[in-house]
Order: structure tokens, then C-alpha cells, then sequence
């Protein structure tokens, strides 16, 4: 063989492995089913109503609906804070500048952001630092004594 027509197969070679290294995936991606809309609600876990006193803010983890401790993925913390019996407001952990974790200080009842100094009152609202959106909040329903959020109510990573 000549080195002309060998320099052609491999380059003809490369070509066609990088279109299907590229293409497959591609096609793939444009055949399957999408993911869930964000519109559509999608339920998890936090705990029961009685693991959240009254008039208190307490951290908490979320279990995905119908999911088993030994099968459930990781899912980011929340903030309960049980205003009243019936009245719950689920607070996510992100900051809304930054998305650093934010923590909670129950002597000023206020939110705080370690990485750049952010202070959220206890409604959520930004009062000093570079945030100027208030918390992000979860939509909340009460299913047989549980507390539940809706993970696509916030955006994603908060």
C-alpha cells in the first residue's frame, strides 16, 4: 500500500470516529424521552409535622417520594420553619447571591451566608450584603401528618 492512500484511510478513519464519538450521543439525546418538566410537580419527603415545633426553624433533609433509605440519592438540605398548626415555610439552603450553604442563628433568628457576609432576616429577606433576592422558598403540602416540598419549585441547584 501506498503511503498516499494509507495517510487517506487513517485520516478518513478519524474523521469517522470523532463523527460517531459526537454523533451517537447527540442522536441519543435527540431520540429519548426529555426529562420531567419543571412544571410538573415533583414531591419529596421531609418528615412529620411533629418533628418541627411550632414557632421554631429547624434544618432538615429530604427523602424523595416513594424512596427507601437505601435507595436515596443525595438531595439538598432545607430550613423549616412551622409558623403556626398549619402554616410551614421550607427555605432552601442556598444562598441566593452565591449559592454558598447558608446557616441559621437562632440568638438573632437570622440567616447567614459565610462567604461573602450575606444576613437574611427570618422571613427570608436579604437585610446586609451582596444578596438582593430573598431566600428561595419550596411549596410545601401536608400528606398524612408529613411534610412534603416540591423540588421544581426552586430553581435547580438552590
Amino acid at each position: 500500500m501506498e503511503r498516499r492512500k494509507a495517510l487517506t484511510w487513517l485520516v478518513h478513519g478519524g474523521s469517522a470516529t470523532v463523527a460517531l464519538a459526537v454523533g451517537v450521543p447527540t442522536l441519543i439525546f435527540a431520540v429519548a424521552p426529555g426529562r420531567t418538566p419543571s412544571d410538573v410537580p415533583r414531591w419529596a419527603i421531609i418528615g412529620p409535622m411533629s418533628e418541627f415545633p411550632v414557632g421554631t426553624i429547624t434544618a432538615a433533609s429530604l427523602q424523595p417520594a416513594g424512596k427507601t433509605q437505601s435507595d436515596q440519592p443525595l438531595l439538598p438540605g432545607v430550613y423549616v420553619w412551622r409558623v403556626d398548626e398549619q402554616d410551614v415555610i421550607v427555605f432552601s439552603r442556598s444562598c441566593t447571591d452565591l449559592g454558598c450553604p447558608i446557616t441559621f442563628d437562632r440568638g438573632s433568628e437570622c440567616f447567614f451566608c459565610p462567604c461573602h457576609g450575606g444576613i437574611f432576616s427570618k422571613q427570608g429577606d436579604p437585610m446586609a450584603g451582596p444578596p438582593d433576592r430573598p431566600l428561595y422558598r419550596y411549596h410545601t403540602r401536608i400528606e398524612a401528618g408529613e411534610l412534603q416540598v416540591d423540588l421544581n419549585s426552586v430553581p435547580p441547584m438552590a
